[in-house]
């Protein structure tokens, strides 16, 4: 079996994460997996550029950002929210089409990188991991980003002209859809505007042999935290300037705690954005941007609590390694984030979006712990049932024998 997997990129974002994941948890079970990518970070043999495949597809990819950056700029985009149209023509079809592939598995395409019309000509079985909303809307990725018509001088209702090309070009392709959590597939069966496509629900897995409990206690000597202190960890990318992640939630959070006269150190990672969250009188341990998963584990297992504020993912990669990590999380009863772990089993899931609940949620993971409560086995345990990579491999390989197999009837 030979998998073709496209995306954005490699590397950079969750969506390429669980994409690249998925790729080496397939090579690792023996299939043949390569990548095809617009940007390439990592060093893998088995991932290509698409730009290297010829010159006018370099110079599309070179010229496609930045026009889609100024048509989002010029058509008043009002939230600052990810769109992409997808109208800027592309020769990734004809270079996928030339593959010895037997399957498609696409994934993030933002940023104009998968065209809608180029997917309609792409001669292969077909499986798309809904990694957000766009496949199903029309330039927003996510509900909240979805469009109002602009009074400007650029005053196109973009969604409604997308969606229109959607439904054009992509009416008649049967693909197979893959959603990382129920609430995904129940967005696309809301919307009732992809008839063909036929719906699976496989979460996104990760390597538990890196993300695991780390009993070495280093990190917390390093960062001068005592022993006996509780710790949150809270970690995003765009958490103040994306309103799906809850930044201003997570400060709401950090309020109510501070009030009630909370103890403990806060660790924050991510982009930027993570420089801008507000301490609340807390001692706000900031460690910027965080690439290495190794790394990653050590920080997710000196916690006693991961907080997740996020108002809307499909999934949440984030809770699921803090999972692995044996470390409890804390978040909303809300979209794909809700299926990631269960409600005062491996974590505390608040009432949308009351952040008084889910200060509630903190103290009482704490309380239980204090209580003698092993929450690191119980996570762990957990963890290593629902997302491992060798299941998140082999889910994804039983579903593609369907479909090739279906394709050749």
């Amino acid at each position: 079996m030979k998998i073709l997997h496209v995306g954005s990129t490699d590397s950079a974002g969750g969506a390429s994460r669980a994409s690249y994941r998925l790729h080496k948890g397939l090579e690792e079970s023996g299939v043949d997996s390569k990548m095809l990518v617009r940007r390439k970070s990592s060093n893998d043999p088995k991932v290509s550029v698409s730009g290297d495949f010829s010159v006018f597809q370099n110079i599309l990819e070179k010229l496609t950002p930045p026009i889609e950056r100024t048509l989002r700029r010029w058509s008043g985009n009002p939230t600052g929210s990810m769109w992409t149209f997808g109208i800027i023509p592309s020769r990734l079809a004809a270079i996928i089409n030339a593959t010895d592939a037997d399957l498609v598995h696409l994934h993030w395409a933002g940023n104009g990188f998968l065209p809608v019309k180029t997917l309609s000509q792409i001669r292969k079985p077909l499986v798309w991991t809904l990694h957000d909303l766009w496949p199903i809307l029309g330039v927003g990725h996510y509900d909240d980003a979805v469009p109002e018509l602009n009074p400007g001088w650029l005053s196109v209702d973009w969604e409604s002209r997308v969606r229109s090309l959607k439904k054009k070009y992509w009416g008649n392709l049967g693909i197979t859809a893959v959603g990382p959590s129920p609430w995904v597939i129940g967005q696309l069966s809301k919307m009732n505007n992809r008839p063909g496509w036929a719906p699976a629900v496989i979460p996104y897995g990760l390597d538990t042999s890196v993300f695991e409990p780390r009993t070495d206690l280093r990190l917390r000597e390093e960062l001068g935290i005592s022993q006996d202190r509780a710790v949150l960890i809270f970690g995003a990318l765009g958490a103040t300037s994306d309103s799906r992640k809850g930044g201003d939630l997570l400060e709401g959070v950090l309020e109510e705690l501070a009030h009630r006269n909370f103890e403990g150190d806060i660790i924050v990672f991510g982009d930027q954005d993570s420089a801008k969250i507000r301490s609340y009188g807390f001692r706000l341990i900031r460690l910027g941007s965080v690439c290495d998963d190794t790394r990653l584990a050590e920080i997710y297992s000196v916690g006693d609590v991961f907080l997740f504020p996020s108002r809307e993912e499909t999934f949440g990669q984030t809770a699921s390694e803090a999972l692995a990590c044996g470390t409890p999380v804390v978040g909303f009863r809300a979209a794909g984030q809700a299926s990631v772990f269960r409600h005062k089993e491996h974590g505390y899931q608040a009432t949308p979006f009351s952040v008084s609940d889910m200060a509630n949620g903190v103290e009482w993971i704490i309380s239980e712990k204090r209580r003698g409560r092993l929450w690191q086995a119980e996570c762990r345990e957990f963890a290593l049932k629902e997302y491992s990579l060798a299941r998140y491999a082999s889910r994804h390989y039983d579903l593609y024998e369907k479909v090739i197999t279906s394709s050749k009837a």
